[in-house]
């Protein structure tokens, strides 16, 4: 009698278990959710990650750029609207009133170089394989007066003039004086005029990759921002539900 009843237990077990596997087993929407929140944990942990280092490196630019500045004044001239950072020393030997060229950083934090040409007149530079923009006579950026002429030079042709002498300024550059197509001057740039535009450019470029780090490391925090509000929205709508 005893025997005979074990096919039914057996039976019996088979059912429970089964239908201990079907509560067990998660939905393919469950599934998918599960899937899509491990997604959003991942890529915060990665922006997390991905945020120090950013944050490590902005670090080191900033305090070069500390050590950069204090060879630097900043210039205060009432005769111009804005300041601008000038690599001490200099101040006593600007304006120019001979054929030259210099750097300084405005305090938008722009790039600036001034090319001066005693003798002639003219509206763009070159240097190497690379011109300036043109610049029109206006008495502003482009200042005449008697035999002298000084060229306010902005922008990104400028830039990559001065990049262009920070990387060769052990070589001998020919500055060139240009206007309406015609060669006005050449000019053979001195050592200690290479050398300041140089380090003008040096301190530029370092203060040009701190915003850059800086726009990353924001972006950064508004990705991880952005993930966390959503996980919070559907475990609130999930919440809701129940």
């Amino acid at each position: 009698m005893k025997f005979k009843s074990l096919p039914f237990i057996f039976s019996l077990l088979l059912i429970m278990s089964s239908a201990a596997c079907k509560k067990i087993k998660k939905t393919d929407a469950e599934i998918e959710r599960e899937n899509w929140i491990a997604g959003f944990t991942d890529s915060i942990d990665y922006y997390q990650e991905h945020s120090r280092q950013l944050q490590s490196q902005l670090d080191i630019v900033n305090t070069k750029i500390g050590g950069m500045l204090e060879d630097f004044e900043l210039i205060k001239n009432p005769r111009e609207v804005s300041g601008y950072y000038l690599l001490k020393g200099w101040s006593k030997k600007i304006p120019f009133t001979t054929t030259a060229i210099y750097a300084r950083i405005n305090e938008s934090e722009k790039f600036e170089m001034i090319a001066t040409l005693a003798g002639s007149t003219f509206n763009k530079i070159s240097v190497g394989p690379f011109e300036s923009e043109t610049v029109p006579h206006d008495q502003a950026f482009n200042f005449r007066h008697e035999r002298f002429n000084s060229v306010y030079f902005t922008g990104g042709k400028i830039d990559t003039i001065g990049e262009y002498i920070a990387n060769h300024h052990e070589d001998k550059l020919i500055l060139e004086y240009l206007e309406s197509g015609k060669l006005k001057k050449k000019f053979d740039i001195p050592k200690d005029e290479k050398d300041m535009i140089s380090q003008t450019w040096n301190l530029y470029s370092a203060k040009r990759e701190a915003l850059t780090l800086e726009k990353e490391l924001w972006i950064s925090s508004h990705k991880i921002d952005t993930f966390r509000r959503i996980m919070e929205e559907e475990n609130n709508r999930l919440n809701s539900k129940k």
